[in-house]
């Protein structure tokens, strides 16, 4: 099913012996636009502190009380190594997190959720045209976020801000970017659209932009998107027929 990124934010975790926290954030793969973890604010329970919990210890959410259960003590939380979320997550602070935990290394996994999955440029966020440093290997986490509010960019031109992301609660994989393009379009009305993240061109974070693969015209009509309402095949037929592009769920699974 999908749901929005902002819905999830402030859901209490909790582990097998109480409340550990909120969702803070959710920190997603680069690479994949898959969710590896839930960032806990663990306060006032730890005055001051985030921690990170790996999506493999998260077990069914409970959607009508807002809840994630997750397999984790209060103990194990609170002895867990220190970060500043502030800063890039290493790798080097990914292997100390998952020796604590003895989870297993998602880096060591497929990228691919099969049957659920579409593929995404692994580039999104690294200009082509600029060298790789080898240090910038090692972080290939994002915040979502820090992604909320930034400008979107057209083929032709300013088109709207980032309001929230739709994710598939069954593969955690970020879908679609929700984009108020009322403003940046100058229509009477206010108007929120979805983008698939497959018509991302390149996201500029020093400018805090998003360049998408459709122009203004296309987004002035394309079909309207009402966050009261859930995301189904539906609609997704009608906004991929709009816009003319192949659909995720009918290309051959490459897995």
């Amino acid at each position: 099913m999908f749901r929005s990124i902002k819905e999830l934010l402030g859901y209490q975790i909790m582990a097998k012996d109480g409340q550990i926290g909120k969702v803070e954030d959710l920190f997603f793969s680069d690479e994949s636009w898959i969710v590896r973890y839930l960032v806990a604010d663990t306060g006032p329970w730890i005055f001051g502190r985030k921690v990170l919990v790996s999506m493999q210890a998260l077990g069914q959410p409970v959607w009508a009380s807002q809840t994630f259960p997750v397999e984790l003590t209060r103990e194990q939380v609170e002895n867990s190594p220190d970060a500043d979320l502030a800063k890039p997550v290493s790798r080097q602070y990914e292997e100390k997190l998952f020796e604590h935990y003895r989870w297993q290394s998602y880096w060591a996994m497929s990228n691919v959720v099969p049957g659920r999955s579409f593929f995404i440029p692994p580039n999104l966020f690294r200009d082509p045209n600029e060298p790789v440093e080898e240090n910038d290997l090692e972080t290939h986490l994002r915040s979502t976020r820090e992604l909320l509010e930034y400008r979107v960019v057209a083929t032709d031109g300013e088109a709207g801000s980032v309001k929230d992301f739709i994710i598939d609660d069954e593969g955690w994989q970020l879908k679609y970017m929700v984009v108020d393009v009322g403003d940046a379009l100058e229509l009477e009305n206010e108007k929120m659209i979805l983008v698939a993240l497959e018509w991302i061109k390149f996201i500029r974070i020093a400018d805090k932009e998003i360049l998408i693969d459709l122009n203004r015209e296309a987004i002035k009509f394309s079909p309207p998107f009402d966050p009261n309402l859930a995301v189904n095949r539906q609609y997704e037929e009608v906004l991929y027929d709009y816009h003319g592009r192949p659909k995720y769920w009918q290309v051959v699974d490459r897995v």
